[in-house]
């Protein structure tokens, strides 16, 4: 069953990608502290600001990440064309009193909705990433904001998804190799678990390996053409008048050991921020910090190598598209990973080259013995997911 969009692959599969369970006052305290740490440590919003601000959400889905922002004082225009989770957020927010905090809740998705208003926040969380429009919503949402307000959007990084994709590769082909045709079947969910159960059962994680396992190794809107990356990304936000403001994670080290009145342009940070990628790409690819020491940026080529690498690994995963041989870990990526003074990004590399070259043979047992020999790989999952937080400049 194909699905012509994220919003109708989650229908269509009955489940939701991340639930929040708001069930007692120990899960809505944690929820808040979690979005708290979002806001105020790393995107730099801290929530006192909040009260009275203007803020537009774009898929809001049943509202528990609004609920947080309305009850620290933020006046909330809600789009979100999934009707079905419309009385599931009405009721939270009337359960929490902060019913008035809605100033409108609009059944609409982001490409029909219009405004003539400007808001202190915009954000779209979640599902941006897989419209075949993204760039064009990108300029919609930069429109949106007012002159010095902020904008915030998240997406799956082209090169933090090393680690999914290799597990989506590990899984496509076991299925392969045990005759699985049906990847949605309840005996690939059982392989899957097999592969990667106790591995996930480590993470906190607030969703189900079945949740997981739908949104990731099977999703097929997790794939190279919805994944995302800063340098594709900060153009963007050059031609809507906006500058980057801050990230989740925090990885980038633009505005760190400067002094103040040292004022740089906005294309200065900019192309500070492409270059800290290839300073910290080891971040980006196992989710370690950087090691005191390391000098080596990634070259180009090294980059455009591990872009090459991420589409393969996506269009072998998307109905087998291409065959297993077609999938090849580079020589580029394995020469700069070798070189590296820390000794786990050696050990996380020698791995890598371990799983690519067991998944060539017709041995499912070779192939998950190999996966379950990784240690360092299966204690790494990478950076996949990010929120960029940008500015909209007051002259724009």
């Amino acid at each position: 069953m194909s699905s012509k969009s994220l919003l109708e692959y989650y229908q269509q599969n009955s489940f939701n990608p991340v639930p929040i369970p708001l069930e007692d006052r120990a899960a809505w305290e944690s929820h808040f502290a979690k979005r708290h740490n979002l806001y105020e440590r790393h995107l730099g919003i801290p929530f006192s600001l909040l009260q009275n601000c203007s803020i537009l959400e774009f898929g809001c889905n049943s509202g528990e990440n609004a609920l947080v922002l309305a009850c620290v004082g933020a006046n909330l225009t809600l789009v979100e064309p999934n009707n079905q989770v419309l009385p599931q957020l009405k009721a939270l927010f009337q359960k929490f009193g902060v019913t008035e905090r809605i100033t409108s809740l609009v059944t609409e998705g982001i490409d029909t909705f219009e405004s003539d208003i400007a808001y202190d926040i915009v954000l779209a969380e979640g599902f941006l990433f897989a419209l075949p429009n993204r760039d064009r919503m990108v300029q919609k949402i930069g429109k949106l904001i007012k002159p010095g307000g902020l904008g915030v959007i998240s997406f799956n990084d082209r090169y933090g998804c090393l680690l999914e994709m290799t597990r989506r590769m590990v899984a496509w082909r076991a299925y392969q190799l045990q005759g699985i045709d049906n990847v949605h079947s309840q005996a690939a969910l059982n392989l899957a678990e097999k592969l990667f159960a106790t591995d996930f059962s480590k993470l906190k994680a607030s969703r189900s390996f079945e949740a997981w396992w739908k949104d990731t190794l099977i999703n097929p809107f997790l794939a190279s053409e919805y994944h995302w990356s800063y340098p594709e990304l900060i153009p963007l936000l050059e031609q809507i008048g906006c500058e980057f403001y801050s990230s989740s994670p925090k990885w980038t080290a633009i505005d760190r050991f400067t002094w103040y009145k040292n004022v740089s342009e906005s294309s200065q940070r900019h192309q500070q921020l492409t270059e800290n990628l290839r300073m910290y790409l080891p971040f980006f690819l196992t989710g370690l910090p950087p090691s005191v020491g390391e000098t080596s940026p990634a070259s180009s080529a090294v980059i455009d190598s591990l872009t090459n690498l991420i589409k393969q690994l996506s269009d072998y995963t998307v109905n087998w598209g291409i065959s297993i041989e077609e999938v090849i870990y580079p020589l580029l990526l394995d020469e700069y990973l070798s070189q590296s003074q820390d000794s786990r990004l050696r050990q996380f590399n020698t791995e890598m080259k371990d799983l690519y070259e067991a998944a060539k043979y017709n041995q499912l047992d070779l192939l998950i013995s190999t996966y379950q020999a990784s240690n360092c790989v299966r204690s790494m999952w990478g950076a996949p997911y990010h929120y960029i937080c940008f500015s909209k400049r007051a002259d724009s």
